[in-house]
């Protein structure tokens, strides 16, 4: 590539995706708690006090969480639903046309979506309405689905293989920085402002991202494609191929066991952002309710921790088990699991603040679940297959946050007037069962995780490379021959004879 090397587009692209993640971080703990301060008002428009202080009417309380919860649930398919859909076809869209506008695309729709958020604000009549139009124009620009494959890519185009790993490592931390930086503003803007002011910070952040991008960065891709036989560029992004080539990745036949291993982390993948997402949903709907009652920028604080506390994990506990104790992934994985479960039953018994707070500690080791699974993936796979792989996962995981909600925002909405935790410790028996899916292939996970936990974040796969020097399979190593240097030989002419 043109640009392989150059520190200056890196920076920039950690820049961008800094600033993406920060705006959709802010933007995520915003919005989901003014939707139930819409649902209120939207059924109580002439009486403020029930909103104010809905702590005071057990009943009123309980029906509007009920009715927030069908809410969230459309709010989450209008959003992901699209995301996943534009995202199966980004990839290769991306290989042949550049990286610069699948990167824009995100925060333009969520400038978009703000801007009719804010509209919420000003048309009461019509609030409802427009946060699920905004939520779906967010969703059909691709949203974190589309921006996180670009900027992979990107930083895969334009690094060596030596220094790839690292930078890579640097993205992800900007990924989580950005998380906890964006959920912290969130809660300070609430309590020192209003909802304005932080849905224009969220489209400041978001218009610096794609000015960033149109200015400071040049496309990677050395010789972009040019559409084919008058085909336009549009068509080319929506080429069924692409989704047939990548669901062929996970289904094909591998020796070793390798295909049920990929199945059973690809299931796992899944169910481990289902619990996570449908676990977020869930818990802003747990801390507002009594006896916890939390104002709704409190929950902006949380989520801020719970990013913070997760990022230090994997960017200092990590390493330790991969590097210095020596674990398997296989192992790790299981580690994070386990405090999961902790985590999950702790927090549905939990009464008071500082009992949540400690359920998010607890919790930080679970982001080494996530870690470990693509570490397995990447070791499990051809070079040439790993891109599609994990472009499947990466939709995969924007996907089941819709079955989070349906899944656990249901069953807290049914269930929170018999007992709020009960959602929690439904959670916590699905990540059982991840662990005994773990100990069931344990062996075969193991004889995959061989290699540096670390690994996990570079886009290509060292393994099955089908590299062997055959020098060494044998103690007298055969001599190198020269073609060009050696002198040729000619066979010896019989000597002629007279007849």
């Amino acid at each position: 590539m043109i640009l392989r090397g150059c520190p200056t587009n890196i920076i920039a692209v950690t820049i961008i995706f800094f600033l993406y993640k920060t705006g959709e971080s802010m933007l995520d703990a915003t919005t989901r708690p003014y939707i139930l301060k819409a649902v209120c008002h939207d059924n109580f428009p002439f009486n403020a006090t029930y909103c104010q202080h809905i702590d005071w009417y057990p009943d009123i309380e309980s029906d509007i969480q009920r009715k927030s919860a069908t809410y969230l649930i459309y709010y989450r398919i209008l959003i992901n639903v699209p995301s996943v859909i534009l995202g199966l076809f980004c990839g290769a869209y991306s290989d042949k046309y550049g990286r610069k506008i699948p990167m824009m695309l995100p925060s333009l729709g969520s400038v978009f979506g703000v801007l009719l958020y804010m509209a919420s604000l000003a048309y009461d009549e019509f609030r409802i309405p427009l946060i699920l139009i905004g939520a779906a124009v967010q969703g059909m620009f691709g949203k974190s689905t589309v921006i996180t494959m670009a900027v992979n890519s990107y930083i895969a185009d334009v690094t060596e293989n030596d220094e790839r790993i690292r930078k890579l490592g640097n993205l992800l931390a900007m990924n989580f920085f950005g998380l906890f930086v964006g959920s912290f503003m969130s809660g300070i803007l609430q309590d020192i402002s209003n909802l304005l002011t932080t849905y224009c910070v969220v489209i400041l952040l978001h218009g610096c991202t794609i000015l960033l991008t149109v200015a400071a960065m040049k496309e990677s891709v050395e010789y972009p494609a040019k559409s084919e036989e008058g085909k336009s560029e549009f068509l080319a992004l929506f080429n069924p191929a692409n989704i047939k080539d990548a669901f062929g990745v996970l289904v094909k036949y591998r020796p070793n066991n390798l295909r049920t291993v990929l199945l059973v982390l690809f299931l796992l993948t899944l169910l481990n952002q289902t619990c996570k997402v449908g676990e977020m949903d869930v818990t802003v709907l747990f801390v507002t309710r009594s006896p916890l009652s939390w104002p709704k920028s409190w929950y902006g604080y949380l989520l801020s921790v719970d990013y913070a506390v997760m990022g230090l994990c994997l960017l200092f506990v990590l390493p330790v088990l991969s590097s210095i104790v020596h674990l398997s992934d296989a192992s790790i994985l299981m580690i994070g699991i386990s405090c999961k479960i902790v985590r999950l039953t702790w927090a549905a018994f939990a009464f008071r603040t500082w009992m949540v707070y400690v359920s998010v500690i607890i919790g930080a080791f679970a982001g080494l679940i996530t870690s470990a699974v693509r570490s397995l993936v990447s070791k499990s796979v051809n070079e040439h297959e790993a891109g599609k792989l994990f472009s499947l996962l990466a939709c995969a995981e924007t996907a089941s946050k819709l079955f989070g909600v349906l899944i656990f925002v249901n069953l807290y909405s049914e269930t929170a007037d018999m007992f709020a935790g009960l959602a929690y410790l439904f959670e916590a028996v699905l990540y059982i069962c991840m662990i005994l899916l773990v100990i069931w292939i344990f062996k075969d996970l193991k004889n995959v995780g061989t290699i540096d936990l670390m690994q996990a974040l570079e886009e290509h796969s060292n393994f099955n490379k089908g590299s062997v020097n055959y020098n060494t399979l044998s103690n007298n190593p055969l001599p190198v021959l020269d073609e060009l240097e050696e002198q040729p030989s000619y066979p010896t002419p019989l000597p002629a004879t007279t007849p």
